[in-house]
């Protein structure tokens, strides 16, 4: 009983953060102000095809270690996304949501274009739940255009929560 419990709060919460982030979006697109869809990243060349960024735990983390979010053009309009997220040990459960952006020219801002939600759970793992996966691929996108990845990271073991939220730089896909 205790474990469904927990397990509907853990959900409760990553869909208000979820819900927050998106509610942030709704309520600054209007003012121009910065949300996590505004937030920056560089253009790159058009002839740079993937992207990685990583975040990692800085003193605070006590089971997170690490977050990477891989971009990668792999043609024809689809976007590969790949995900992964390292623990120091063995962890309850594991959500990763990943936000695919285009760049709009004319707006000067990137736009959610679609996501890609995972739940992880240990009872799923018997060897442990220590480096869940998501290896995505978001098909017949927009061409010549700028698309980034950002993501939403968060574990749970034992009743604490930890999370990291890295962003791609934006790769030029043709």
């Amino acid at each position: 009983m205790k474990s469904i419990i927990k397990k509907r709060i853990v959900k409760l919460l990553t869909i208000l953060m979820s819900i927050h982030l998106m509610s942030i979006s709704n309520v600054y697109a209007m003012t121009n102000g910065e949300t996590s869809v505004d937030e920056y990243s560089e253009l790159l060349p058009k002839n740079v095809d993937s992207d990685r960024a990583t975040e990692q735990s800085v003193r605070r983390g006590e089971f997170f270690a690490r977050a990477d979010l891989i971009i990668t053009d792999e043609g024809d309009g689809n976007i590969g996304a790949f995900a992964v997220a390292y623990m120091d040990h063995a962890v309850d459960e594991v959500y990763i949501t990943i936000y695919l952006d285009r760049w709009n020219d004319e707006e000067e801002r990137w736009q959610m274009v679609t996501y890609y939600d995972a739940e992880f759970y240990a009872e799923d793992y018997p060897e442990g739940l220590t480096d869940p996966t998501v290896d995505i691929t978001f098909l017949n996108q927009e061409r010549d255009h700028y698309y980034r990845l950002r993501s939403a990271f968060s574990a749970v073991y034992d009743n604490d929560y930890e999370g990291f939220s890295p962003t791609t730089a934006g790769i030029w896909i043709d």
